[in-house]
């Protein structure tokens, strides 16, 4: 089978696989679905009428990434453990495949799941009174924003796909990287964040990539400051360039070899 065999049949696979099973649909779909409809209700009873359709736009940007998240760092190492329980590696490892293009195709899953869960909180979000301003360039650029996004967070689903043997263990595991992640630098606007957790969003990608994003849609004088200074954005490209093939060598190294 030729690499692009190898990388569409592993997509199919993780891809029904995404599809058939609710734990992955409500975390990574329905979780920040929930969270859309209720933290203005719960957390903006406060906010002036005016201001409330650009928070409602910063919160659908931030519960976009809060999906990938989800999806790359909880669902995509839950379901490699899974595989690995169910002995699917013994198997591969006696066929011609490589382990490079089966994990593209794994990856080129979060991509999609990603994308179809976003429009469905993007959508919902515009329905509840959203407010994103973007031209044709501006999404360009968040497209390949988000690109970075999502290879950075697979890149660490990788890693702990291949260190954390048990599924429950993995899924977890990530879970507590989402969360940390999102009260870090997501879940609230950069001018509204602790002094000490300021500088920590400088050397996220995922936080630079969530407020920049922001900042594309809802406007830099909501966000707090320019993400797109040299400086934050050759740190989020090279972070994310690193964990990602990071993740890449350990998932072919150490994932294949425990079978």
């Amino acid at each position: 089978m030729s690499g692009i065999g190898q990388v569409h049949a592993s997509f199919l696979r993780s891809m029904r696989i995404f599809l058939r099973d609710k734990a992955i649909i409500g975390s990574s779909i329905l979780v920040p679905v929930f969270f859309l409809l209720v933290l203005p209700v719960v957390l903006f009873q406060d906010i002036p009428i005016e201001f409330m359709p650009a928070v409602r736009g910063f919160l659908v940007i931030a519960m976009v990434t809060l999906l990938i998240m989800a999806t790359a760092m909880s669902n995509l190492p839950g379901s490699i453990a899974a595989d690995r329980d169910h002995d699917l590696y013994s198997k591969l490892s006696s066929m011609p495949v490589n382990p490079l293009f089966e994990c593209m195709g794994r990856i080129a899953t979060v991509f999609v799941f990603s994308a179809f869960g976003s429009v469905v909180v993007i959508m919902l979000g515009l329905v509840l009174g959203a407010e994103l301003i973007v031209t044709s360039i501006d999404l360009l650029l968040i497209f390949g924003v988000a690109s970075v996004i999502i290879l950075f967070a697979a890149g660490l689903g990788l890693i702990i796909a291949s260190v954390v043997k048990s599924e429950s263990a993995a899924a977890h595991i990530g879970v507590a990287f989402v969360l940390l992640n999102y009260f870090i630098g997501i879940a609230f606007p950069y001018r509204d964040l602790p002094e000490l957790l300021q500088p920590m969003v400088h050397v996220n990608p995922i936080c630079i990539g969530n407020n920049m994003i922001a900042v594309l849609t809802v406007g830099e004088e909501f966000v707090g400051y320019n993400p797109f200074s040299f400086m934050d954005v050759t740190v989020m490209l090279l972070l994310a360039a690193l964990l990602f093939t990071l993740g890449l060598y350990i998932y072919s190294r150490l994932c294949w070899r425990r079978v």
